[in-house]
């Protein structure tokens, strides 16, 4: 830790920048916070040299402080949330996930993309956006350079998302339950379904908000089933000790009532920490690395993103009718 702190210093100061960028220019962009902290990693590392006393510190936050930040991240989850579920929007979330992971580890087999970039936008795109892909990179042993293209293009589509959908809200004749039903089981980031929800009032917004839940609760047993399918051959399956602890967070949270101050604290914890790990992230990146993956990368989130909106929007009618 004392050789480190150099760079977890030089992290943080990007966490702050980010945090201003998010509050002056948030609306503007319509980019999630962690879209804002990579670009700034990747332009800095891109233009300047990162100075080598800083790369232990900016390691530790990439490895350690992630891992913390998904940990803490299991006190936003309640189990409960499947069991209050109606039957089939359980398994209208189920349907979107399962499609969407098969869509990224097909696709990018035929487009000739990373498999584990594919299936990390998979799992962007139908869960949490870049919060789930952070959560998963480690499970199924991405490189660096894989997390932040799939981080990047889910941002940026939710982003585009929100602005799509507010469009089609005002357009086509949708129930207030039904836009939020829409909005949370197609829409990748938990920011990106809340904020287009909340445009048609308070019941799109508590449905919405119901409904995105249950997606980020699939966080769970998708990081259980993707561990398994890529463990190291030849070695004994080791569930990752980090993993171990972000269910307990989960269970502790869904069976004990939590002072919502201390769940706001942990909340801010668990952002400010992946923030500084996918700051990390973009700091060590070099543009000449991705720049082959990037097109088709994005062509396989856009089509991913097409089908869970085209689902999403037939099952949200159907469920709410």
């Amino acid at each position: 830790m004392k050789n480190n702190y150099k760079g977890i210093i030089f992290v943080f100061l990007f966490l702050i920048i980010s945090v201003i960028i998010e509050k002056l220019l948030g609306n503007i962009l319509s980019l999630e916070i962690l879209t804002i902290g990579i670009i700034l990693g990747m332009i800095y590392s891109n233009v300047f040299t990162v100075k080598e006393e800083y790369k232990s510190g900016i390691n530790f936050c990439l490895k350690k402080l992630l891992k913390f930040g998904i940990i803490l991240l299991g006190f936003k989850l309640d189990f409960y949330l499947v069991k209050n579920a109606g039957p089939r929007t359980f398994f209208s979330v189920i349907f979107i996930i399962v499609m969407a992971l098969m869509l990224g580890f097909y696709l990018s087999k035929i487009m000739k993309v990373d498999q584990k970039t594919g299936v990390l936008i998979g799992v962007g795109s139908s869960i949490c956006g870049a919060s789930a892909v952070v959560a998963m990179g480690p499970v199924i042993q991405a490189e660096e350079k894989d997390t932040v293209i799939s981080v990047s293009i889910v941002s940026v589509l939710g982003a585009i998302g929100v602005l799509l959908y507010s469009f089609i809200g005002n357009i086509i004749n949708l129930t207030d339950a039904q836009f939020g039903a829409f909005c949370g089981i197609s829409l990748h980031g938990v920011a990106h379904a809340l904020a287009a929800a909340g445009l048609r009032g308070e019941t799109s917004l508590e449905v919405g908000t119901f409904v995105k839940m249950l997606r980020v609760l699939m966080l769970v047993p998708v990081s259980l089933v993707l561990s398994n399918i890529y463990k190291e051959k030849e070695a004994k399956v080791k569930f990752p000790t980090y993993l171990k602890y972000f269910l307990l967070a989960v269970l502790i949270n869904s069976l004990f009532n939590i002072n919502s101050s201390i769940t706001f604290i942990l909340s801010k914890l668990s952002s400010y920490s992946i923030l500084m790990a996918m700051i990390s992230m973009g700091l060590m990146v070099d543009f000449k690395d991705i720049k082959d993956k990037g097109l088709k990368s994005i062509s396989l989130g856009v089509i991913i993103f097409i089908f869970t909106s085209i689902t999403g929007f037939i099952i949200s009618c159907k469920i709410m009718n």
